[in-house]
């Protein structure tokens, strides 16, 4: 099924189908070989014939089988290699398919840490069915891993709107914006911090350094004056 239970980690993956046998796979390809395949979907203009889809959907049903099989042996990158197969026999007649074939690769990259990587795979995962819940939520737990913490709440809302029992994204919905005020507020003051480097690089020639100025606050306009002292 495509729902999400609230009890879902971001470690597990929890692919779209779940298959008790583990097989073996002989598939090997690279990860710049995987990308290459992907980009000739993307250029592929013809569609399939009546006759030709069936058996196309066919394989790329078996390949995900296949994918879901070795993935839940552990064996992450011979999955990964699985569904690429797959995504690259998917033309725009299969994109409910590749949609999900893409965020199934991207909890192999989940699980091997490969953050940014699962994260490209989740958006052209929800670009070919916006509605997948699952894709959108497990993009929101890749973007907190990536510290990306705004976009990841604007994904857990979307979760949300599409499912309001989904316990995860409303924790996290309630969670992220006081993360966010401390995240932005520390990105001020590193901000401010460098700023400060570089006024004192340009200073110490003169004899002066940014504690020779002081901002001081309009009561009136709320405005900030910045005042010199040459004691210090």
């Amino acid at each position: 099924s495509s729902g999400i239970n609230s009890e879902w980690p971001i470690t597990a993956g929890n692919l779209d189908e779940n298959v008790d046998l583990c097989a073996e796979t002989n598939v090997k390809q690279s990860k710049s070989e995987m990308n290459e395949g992907i980009k000739e979907v993307d250029t592929q203009e013809n569609e399939y014939s009546d006759e030709d889809l069936i058996a196309v959907k066919d394989e790329v049903l078996s390949l995900k089988t296949k994918g879901n099989e070795i993935y839940k042996c552990g064996d992450y990158n011979s999955a990964m290699q699985i569904y690429s197969k797959a995504i690259v026999l998917c033309r725009s007649q299969l994109n409910d398919l590749r949609s999900i074939l893409h965020a199934n690769r991207a909890a192999c990259h989940v699980s091997e840490s490969e953050y940014k990587i699962a994260e490209e795979d989740c958006s052209i995962s929800i670009e070919l069915n916006p509605q997948y819940l699952k894709a959108i939520l497990r993009r929101a737990q890749v973007r907190e891993k990536l510290e990306k913490l705004s976009p990841a709440l604007e994904d857990y809302k979307r979760v949300i709107e599409l499912d309001f029992r989904q316990g995860i994204a409303v924790e996290a919905a309630q969670r992220l914006p006081k993360e966010i005020e401390i995240q932005q507020e520390k990105m001020k003051e590193e901000c401010m911090s460098k700023l400060k480097d570089l006024g004192n690089l340009v200073l110490k020639p003169f004899g002066l350094s940014t504690e020779n100025f002081n901002m001081v606050q309009d009561p009136n306009s709320g405005g900030y004056n910045i005042q010199f002292s040459q004691d210090k």
